[in-house]
This record gives C-alpha cells, structure tokens and sequence, in this order.
C-alpha cells in the first residue's frame, strides 16, 4: 500500500490566519492514523480471522512514497517560525527531522503500529524530504519509529521496556524499517518512486547521492529553492492549493488589500526578492554532471533496491534535465524575463525622453511590444505538460523493469488505471489543502491510496489484483472519478468548486 505528499512539517505556533495550514488543528496526522489503523484490521481479516499463534497471515508493505516531510518549510525557532535557505546537511537536517517527529506523535505512533504488527515500512525520497539519502537522518527516522512500536509493544504485553532481550526486539522492529533514495521495488514486481526525476524544477542529477560541489551537502533545486526562498515567505497563501496563486489581477489587488495592506508584510518584495535569490542561487551552486558519481549511483540503486543494473540504466536515462542546465525556463517561470524587458523598454523610453522626445511615443510603446512578441515566440510550458511528461514516464519505468506496476507521487493528482495488465497509479496527496485560507473547506472529499495485492504462492506469473482506492468516510472505498479535484483553468476557476492540486515548488509560479 503506498501513499505520498503528506508534507509534514513543524507546526505553526500562532493561531492567526498566517500560515494557518500549518497548525495543529489542520494537520492530517489524525486521518492518517485512522486509515493506517483500519488498513491493519483489514489485513488482520485477510487471514480468514485466523490471529492465533502460527495462524498463516497477510504481509503488508507499507509505501510512504516521498514529500512524507517537507523539510523545505521553514523552522520553528523560539517559538516563530523561521524562513531559511539552512544548508541541506546533516548538521541542519537532523534537528529538522527530529523537530518535525516531536510534532507529529500521533503519525510516528500509528507507524509504528504498522512496524509492532510485523510488517514493513519503506521510505522513499521525494524532492521536499531528499534528506532522507542521509544515513543520519534515516537515523533518526528509524529509532522514531522503532521507540513507538516498542512502546505499542509493552502496552499490547504489559511489559515495561528493559527486558533483558530488547536490544535484540529494537534490532529486528529496525529491519522493517527500509529506505530507498530513488525508487522501491518489491518482489512481486511494483516500482514505487516519488516521480520528481522528471520534473526539471526537482530532479536530481544523482539521485542516490544528491550533493553538490561540498562534500556531503544536498544540491538545491529550483523547486527547493522557491520554496524556502519564494513561496514560505506568502504565509496568506496554500502552497498545496495553486488556486491560492492563480488569481486575476483584481484578485491579487484584493488579497493584498485584505491581508498584506495593514500587516506590515509586503507581497511584492517578498516574491521580488526570492525570485531573484532562487536565480542567483542556482547560476552560484551549479554543478555539471560526473560520469564517475553517475555510475556509482546507479551501482548504489541496483544495490539497494535488487533490480537489475541494465534495468536501472534504462530507468535512469529518463530523467529530466535538472533546472539548472535550463536557466533561460527558469527566468520564465520565475517572472524575470519579463520583467528583464519591461526594464529595456523603461529605460529606452527613458533615453529618448533625454535625447530625442519627438521619439518618446515610439520609445514609450517599445515595452508592451517587446513583451507582446516575447509571449508569442516564446511560448511558456504549461504545468500541466509537465505532469503529462511525469506521467508518461512512468510507462517507460515500466517497460525498463518489465514491471506489472509504476506508482508515483509527487503531482498531487490521484491517478489510476490498468494498461494491458500493468497497473499504473498515482497517490496524490494527503496534505493540508483547503480552499480558504480560513482552512474551514477542505479540499479534498476524499484521500487518495494505492493497494495493490498478490499471492506468493500463485508464482511471479500471477496478475496483482487492486488499485486506487479512496479513504472516505472512515473507511476504504473504491476510487470513484468524481472524487478526485478538479483542475481548473484560470477562466473557470470562479465557477469550479474544487481548485487544482500541485506540488507548491511551482504552484506558486504559475498566475
């Protein structure tokens, strides 16, 4: 069973309408932890309700498949939460992870149930928790989880942990603990992979070692960058809801007069000022590729997953090209081309005034025409094509593996269908998405997972049988169309009663 995007985060410590999806009383921890308990009684029933000792039973695999935390959000420190661009080591991760797991206890202690019934917990990157490529932050995430099934183990028994064999229990509750950097594969033959590696804003040139030019420091991404740079510094908006940025003209106006006016808090410079951060970070930190570290890595993901290294060569040609390598798109979704002509037309108009004023009419049109021309011959990639490509890719991950399923994450958009016996899914999103910013409309009607089953004993050959599935009402349904939100254009967008989900790297771009 796998799902993605939870983006758990430190909690928002006010209770004012800033940043209002990060506080307590928003959190999905409690709908998690009643479907991960519901989903362990339906695997307890899977055994005929045979619980004795020695009574055959089900296994399940529990997939949390990427952007589970999001340590990209900013910190909390002395009880204000902080932005930042901290360096993505170890030093700084690790208190972040730790932070994060004290906040969310009801999450960590409904995992750790999982792991105390005996099954498997694996963690798979994603482009907002890629920290977890670190032994120590995988560290800490496993002893978090670990201590819980220990405790849900000594309430179940009685006993106080100190018995004279716990050190030997902690060892074997670790083993169902698993990480994966890039992608999981089960024996059954299902690829689960976070699905940013073809998404330019997020992708990783190794994504088994993400480091840059310092030793043991994770190389930002676009996406990485806009979200500590960018978009944390918009408390009044969503970054899991793009209607939240998609507004017209008036709707900024409005907004800005609603929230910022009297706030003491300036939209314009914030979004001003960490565009232009995002872009200087990424021309400054640019790393070109090394065929030696992209050969290690991929000796490091046949390792670690068990799938064949010619399989895995295949997979990792189709990677997008990191943002990096693509400046002049960035400067465009950024804004900065745009306004990089509006400045020539400015100061055009500007010199003509000075030097020539019978030409200032001309000169004062030049602007509007530039930019005119400008968005005509060079046309700006749609969101949508992005996800149309990640969602493509998963049918070439899955003829490289000769897979009977691809589950990805990362777009927030529940996916699921059955292609010529292969099963192809999405897992969307268990974030905080309202529709508000009052956080009174949740967005979602219902919660997107995929479960996917199979018989040891009916050979490799065996078909898997299951798919998407939604959580609704407290309990597993089938994944109905009209459950999933819709994905609004900018004309429908006041007529539409769901906005759109997509990742926040680059919702917050789009407008």
């Amino acid at each position: 069973m796998a799902i993605s995007d939870i983006h758990l985060c430190e909690l928002e410590p006010t209770d004012g309408l800033w940043m209002r999806y990060r506080q307590a009383p928003y959190s999905p921890d409690g709908e998690i932890a009643a479907m991960l308990d519901a989903l362990r009684g339906e695997v307890r029933k899977g055994t005929g309700g045979s619980a004795g000792h020695g009574a055959q039973r089900d296994e399940l695999t529990l997939v949390l498949n990427g952007d589970i935390f999001d340590l990209d959000a900013p910190r909390v420190i002395g009880n204000e939460s902080v932005v930042h661009d901290l360096p993505r080591t170890a030093e700084h991760a690790v208190p972040a992870m730790e932070a994060i797991l004290r906040d969310h206890p009801v999450f960590v202690e409904a995992v750790g149930r999982i792991v105390a019934d005996g099954h498997t917990v694996v963690f798979v990157a994603g482009n907002h928790d890629i920290q977890l490529t670190l032994p120590e932050v995988r560290e800490a995430v496993q002893r978090s989880v670990v201590d819980a099934a220990m405790r849900e183990l000594a309430a179940r028994d009685g006993a106080p942990p100190g018995s004279s064999n716990e050190e030997e229990l902690r060892a074997t509750l670790g083993a169902r603990v698993a990480f994966r950097a890039w992608f999981h594969r089960t024996h059954d033959g299902v690829i689960v992979e976070h699905g940013n590696q073809y998404d330019s804003y997020c992708s990783y040139r190794h994504p088994m070692a993400p480091f840059g030019r310092n030793p043991g420091e994770i190389q930002p991404t676009m996406g990485s960058l806009v979200s500590r740079l960018l978009v944390s510094r918009m408390g009044y908006f969503n970054p899991h809801v793009d209607s939240s940025f998609m507004l017209s003209g008036f709707g900024y106006l409005s907004h800005w007069t609603r929230y910022y006016l009297f706030s003491g808090r300036s939209l314009v410079l914030a979004f001003g000022v960490g565009a232009l951060r995002t872009m200087i970070e990424l021309v400054r930190r640019r790393d070109p590729s090394c065929r030696a570290l992209r050969r290690a890595g991929l000796v490091a993901a046949a390792r670690e997953t068990g799938a064949p290294f010619p399989a895995v060569v295949k997979h990792a040609r189709l990677f997008a090209r990191p943002a990096e390598d693509c400046l002049g798109r960035v400067a465009r979704e950024l804004w900065l081309d745009r306004l990089g002509l509006a400045l020539v037309g400015i100061l055009a108009a500007l010199a003509c005034l000075c030097w020539m004023p019978e030409g200032f009419t001309a000169a004062a049109l030049l602007a509007p025409t530039l930019l005119a021309a400008y968005e005509c011959a060079v046309p700006k990639p749609t969101l949508d094509a992005v996800w149309k490509g990640v969602n493509q890719a998963a049918r070439s991950v899955a003829k490289a593996h000769g897979a009977k399923a691809v589950i990805f994450g990362h777009t927030h958009n529940p996916e699921g269908s059955w292609e010529a016996g292969v099963f192809f899914g999405n897992t969307g999103s268990w974030s905080a998405a309202f529709e508000d910013i009052a956080c009174t409309k949740p967005v979602f009607e219902a919660r997107p997972l995929v479960w996917l089953r199979s018989d040891d004993e009916a050979g490799p050959e065996a078909p898997l049988l299951g798919g998407l599935v939604m959580w609704k009402d407290e309990r597993f349904q089938p994944w109905r169309a009209d459950a999933r939100p819709s994905v609004p254009r900018k004309a429908e967008m006041a007529k539409r009663p769901r906005p759109a989900l997509r990742p926040q790297a680059t919702a917050a771009l789009r407008g």
